[in-house]
């Protein structure tokens, strides 16, 4: 039996396991995902699955040993948003004595760090493969078609369509946004200078990340996805450009556009039995704060520690104090950005007013500018 199985081998699930196997080497953990990851393509473009982590979660990373491509990392050491009628806040790292705000990182990049660390320990198995029945009783009972697993406890980190959420009925509220976050690389006319963009335009939200080699990643949350996905990447390129008033100049694809859509999942408890939800399994956010993956490291980190500490055998009382711990944080961000989105598609001219006298208000006041960078860095 092992002690602990890890459905889900993305990058909450595989640096939860990882965390947990270095406090703890004495624990049997085993990960289950679908298919092995293939890695062989890294270094061709960048990868449109971009995530910006936080100073402190790349500093808990980094404390595992991995060694991902650094000279592939985005760096944003300053940024500057703008409402829908020239307001804007404008944010940098110097303003509280820091090197940079977020780094700008590849999934696969990432990923293939963490599995590589994680394949050092043999007490760490990996099982691919679709997983069809779970039953949980003493333990957990795990079948797939060519596996069949018993463990004290599942770790469900298996994405914002959790099977594992749905098999044991955990409680959602699902709120959908009606948008799609599509996602895409370029290449710049103009130097991006580590500087992250992002524009609230009434209709929707676009955001400019920078990368290495004077490149950008965006995420633009829009109504419009179908018909963006048809565009040809000069003309995809070229509505991009003019979304952002050409802040960066002419722009040229170099990562085909994706998309994914948005909705807020709302779960009140994280665990169930021996079924324990982390990451987007456990709750989902609008990306305009790009604190998703932040939120669910954050979930991994004290987790981990839960486990390790207890050996894999932690009471109800403690489980419920992480439970407690994680949804404070994960509601503050989560209705932080809810209300920041139906805030700037409130059509109301009052409303519109307020809001962008507000954008300007608290780009004043240093102070509380400063709050919200620490606030966000530590995430």
């Amino acid at each position: 039996m092992y002690d602990v199985a890890v459905v889900g081998g993305g990058l909450v699930g595989s640096s939860f396991a990882l965390s947990l196997i270095k406090q703890n080497p004495q624990l049997k953990i085993v990960l289950v995902e679908q298919r092995k990851p293939d890695f062989s393509t890294n270094q061709d473009g960048f990868d449109n699955k971009i995530y910006a982590i936080s100073p402190h979660n790349l500093e808990m990373l980094m404390t595992l040993d991995i060694k991902p491509n650094t000279e592939r990392f985005g760096t944003i050491q300053s940024m500057n948003v703008r409402g829908d009628r020239n307001s804007k806040i404008e944010f940098d790292s110097h303003d509280c004595n820091s090197r940079y705000l977020a780094k700008i990182i590849e999934y696969r990049n990432l990923q293939q760090s963490i599995l590589a660390e994680l394949e050092q320990f043999s007490q760490v198995e990996f099982v691919y493969g679709t997983l069809n029945e779970i039953w949980d009783n003493d333990s957990v009972i795990l079948k797939g078609d060519d596996f069949f697993l018993q463990a004290k406890w599942l770790v469900a980190a298996d994405g914002a369509n959790s099977f594992v959420r749905r098999k044991f009925d955990f409680t959602v509220e699902q709120i959908p946004y009606y948008q799609s976050g599509v996602v895409a690389n370029f290449k710049c006319e103009k130097p991006n200078l580590n500087v992250a963009h992002q524009w609230f335009t009434g209709d929707g939200i676009l955001a400019y990340l920078p990368l290495p080699n004077n490149q950008i990643s965006i995420v633009w949350s829009t109504d419009r996805v179908e018909e963006l996905l048809a565009l040809s990447n000069e003309e995809f390129a070229a509505q991009v450009a003019n979304e952002s008033n050409y802040e960066l100049g002419q722009l040229e694809v170099i990562t085909r556009p994706a998309a994914f859509p948005l909705r807020l999942n709302l779960v009140n408890d994280f665990v169930r039995g021996h079924i324990i939800l982390i990451g987007d399994a456990a709750h989902t956010i609008h990306p305009l704060a790009g604190q998703g993956v932040n939120l669910g490291f954050g979930d991994a980190w004290e987790l981990a520690k839960v486990l390790a500490h207890t050996n894999a055998q932690p009471d109800a009382a403690t489980l419920s104090r992480f439970v407690a711990l994680r949804l404070a944080e994960v509601r503050k961000m989560q209705m932080t950005c809810h209300m920041l989105h139906r805030l700037f598609h409130n059509r109301n001219q009052i409303v519109n007013l307020v809001r962008n006298f507000g954008l300007n208000l608290v780009n004043n006041l240093t102070l509380l500018k400063k709050m919200l960078i620490r606030s966000a860095m530590t995430y």
